[in-house]
């Protein structure tokens, strides 16, 4: 928020005028929400809510971004379709990870299975927004409740999960609302071992590894990984 230069001492000011003054400022802090915590008071949608960064075609095409050797099921053992890359632009150089939840009901189960058709049902649901303009399922990786880790989109792909900030991001999901339901060890274990070799392979510093409200006001990825994260960020990442 940018200040308007003042003219004039507040005590300059008639005591009407003033007071007026005065009162639109307050205001004007209330609706903005400056220097307060995130808007975080309604739960968010499901992430797909949020609109895709459906970016023009870049003028330089950039170097493939090699694969990294992240532990995880494979992507065509859960998935029930093929990416379609008209939809899709190719990942630029990997600068930042992005941490999420995804904001549906809570998640406790460690089947498979669960986390097979739950995954399915985001990516479907990503591929029915906007007109039918998504390409795939919009994170990279996902995390269950279980600390498997599953292959989601293709590192070779951008992604779709930050809006306007997906150039180079590579998304991470929790499975599960983070809001409802506490994270736990096996999932902290695998989100940790993940970014850590994410890290490591494209030389991302801990600084550029952030969660979804760290880029806007969103309470994704939740109360408790966001917690969690912090506390990684500081002692193990």
């Amino acid at each position: 928020m940018q200040n308007e230069p003042q003219n004039h001492d507040q005590n300059d000011l008639p005591k009407s005028d003033f007071s007026r003054r005065l009162f639109l400022l307050s205001s004007a802090l209330f609706v903005a929400g400056c220097g307060t915590k995130k808007v975080t008071s309604t739960l968010p949608s499901p992430i797909w809510d949020y609109k895709p960064a459906m970016e023009s075609t870049p003028t330089v095409v950039p170097a493939p971004v090699q694969q990294v050797s992240v532990s995880a099921i494979a992507r065509s053992s859960w998935a029930k379709g093929n990416p379609i890359p008209r939809n899709m632009n190719k990942m630029l150089p990997v600068r930042y990870i992005t941490v999420h939840h995804d904001g549906m009901t809570a998640f406790k189960s460690t089947s498979r299975g669960a986390a097979s058709s739950r995954l399915e049902t985001i990516r479907k649901s990503h591929l029915r927004r906007d007109g039918g303009r998504w390409g795939d399922i919009g994170y990279h990786f996902a995390i269950d409740p279980a600390g498997r880790v599953w292959e989601a989109r293709p590192l070779s792909w951008q992604g779709a999960h930050v809006r306007a900030k997906n150039e180079g991001n590579i998304g991470v999901v929790m499975l599960g609302n983070y809001e409802l339901q506490p994270v736990n060890r096996a999932q902290l274990a695998s989100l940790q071992s993940t970014l850590k070799q994410l890290m490591d392979k494209y030389n991302v510093p801990v600084s550029r590894v952030k969660t979804h409200q760290e880029w806007a006001a969103t309470a994704c990825p939740g109360e408790s990984v966001q917690r969690a994260m912090n506390q990684m960020r500081r002692s193990s990442l």
